[in-house]
């Protein structure tokens, strides 16, 4: 990495930048310019190397500004001799106890003067770094088919599934396989027989199913009228059936059909294993869609290019290791979970008995669905409700703190997984800064 990064504060503030740039493990020189002053941070793959205690009373002024910018510049070559280099939370902490202000999230208060002569390095060095566990990829040996179940019997209104409606003639192939299978994706399927009975208001997305085109002879207005009165509350429409009418298919098109696919003519076998695939995959590209599409909070291009710059080239994993590193600057636990087509999986934590719970959650669990779906962060659980206590499980614990914060990380298209954390039991900090990283980073191992 070569290229000099910069940026406004009014988009990331100094402590997440700080944290961020020592998350990657990255070297250089971070200079922030304020009107409380300017500073450089000098960065030896991800520690800061200690100032004097002058130098302090000046970070301490200006992290706490709001107005300016910074500037990185990376290192090329080698560090060269080292001084004391202290983890990011450490330095913070230094600061903190130097500038006498108010209390801060940053850390506990620590003996300035002996980090400054390098007299707790070993300590400081141990402690700022949490220990990270990575769970196996092999999906879990029990079915989470009765999680999904206990949950529908005893809170079924904690259950959020998207409403899946299936106009077809033949009801039959969609109630044995693949209404299970689409169960477990957090989708239940409504079926309807004719194009007048169907009610799109409390629909997410219609597939209208005919298998021949004799189904639609004599009856095409209706055909037509259900895909614009579907259309109009804002529903996608999957058309699946023959395609080799022109006239048809333009008519189709006109009456704002999103995604044509040919049927097949037999739903049994290997064919009809595939077209129920390809049908489940374009189903689930038209609810993501429809799902972040209007709340996706725009990362500053400043950040973006930060940010990317400072993980090109890292492995999946590493990037992964990186972002629970920047978690755990404000979080006493936490474990990031990625989201999957029938279930939600724990890949990796720390604080966290992790072994003890299984680290999977069915789809459709309303606490999380909602989350995924929408893209907005919780930042307060009810720890008694049915899926708060599927999630404590789930990272090993009989009940989570209500002061839990649930934070989505994905692209600009999708939800991809989440980040579960808390500071076990004590009031959360601000999560802006890192609910704001948390959607870009997590593009980088998902």
């Amino acid at each position: 990495m070569a290229r000099i990064l910069s940026g406004s504060l009014r988009h990331l503030s100094p402590p997440a930048l700080l944290r961020l740039v020592s998350a990657t493990g990255a070297s250089g020189t971070l200079e922030l310019v304020t009107d409380a002053g300017v500073i450089q941070i000098d960065m030896v793959d991800g520690g800061v190397r200690m100032a004097t205690e002058r130098d302090l009373r000046v970070v301490a002024r200006i992290l706490e500004s709001q107005e300016g910018s910074y500037r990185f510049s990376p290192l090329i070559g080698d560090a060269g001799e080292t001084d004391v280099i202290l983890d990011a939370a450490d330095f913070l902490a230094a600061v903190q106890t130097v500038s006498k202000s108010r209390k801060t999230s940053f850390a506990s208060e620590i003996d300035v003067d002996a980090l400054i002569a390098g007299e707790v390095l070993e300590l400081s060095g141990a402690a700022g770094k949490p220990a990270i566990h990575v769970l196996p990829e092999a999906p879990p040996e029990n079915p989470l088919d009765d999680l999904l179940e206990d949950l529908a019997e005893t809170a079924p209104g904690e259950l959020l599934m998207a409403q899946v409606g299936v106009v077809s003639h033949d009801p039959r192939p969609w109630r044995g396989s693949v209404d299970r299978e689409w169960r477990r994706r957090g989708w239940q399927v409504r079926l309807f027989g004719v194009p007048t009975d169907v009610e799109p208001r409390d629909l997410d997305v219609l597939v209208v199913h005919q298998q021949l085109s004799i189904t639609r002879i004599g009856r095409e207005d209706d055909w037509l009228e259900l895909v614009r009165r579907v259309r109009a509350e804002g529903t996608p429409v999957i058309w699946v059936g023959p395609l080799g009418d022109p006239v048809w298919v333009c008519h189709l098109v006109d009456a704002g059909v999103n995604f044509l696919l040919p049927s097949v003519q037999a739903e049994g076998g290997e064919a009809g294993h595939r077209f129920f695939k390809a049908l489940g995959t374009v189903v689930d590209r038209w609810l993501s869609h429809e799902r972040v599409g209007g709340t996706e909070v725009d990362t500053p291009k400043a950040v973006t290019d930060l940010v990317d710059t400072l993980l090109h080239g890292v492995e999946a994993d590493d990037a992964l290791g990186s972002f629970l590193q920047l978690a755990s600057s404000q979080l006493s636990r936490g474990a990031v979970f990625s989201v999957e087509g029938t279930s939600v999986r724990c890949r990796a934590g720390f604080g966290y008995p992790l072994g003890l719970g299984g680290g999977a959650l069915p789809r459709g669990v309303g606490l999380l669905e909602r989350m995924i779906r929408d893209g907005e962060g919780i930042l307060e659980i009810d720890p008694s409700s049915g899926g708060a206590l599927q999630l404590a499980k789930a990272v090993g614990l009989g009940k989570l703190p209500s002061q839990t914060v649930v934070l989505p990380l994905g692209t600009r298209v999708r939800v991809h997984g989440f980040l579960v954390g808390d500071r076990e039991g004590e009031a959360l900090p601000n999560m802006d800064d890192l609910s704001m990283l948390a959607r870009r980073l997590g593009g980088a191992f998902f």
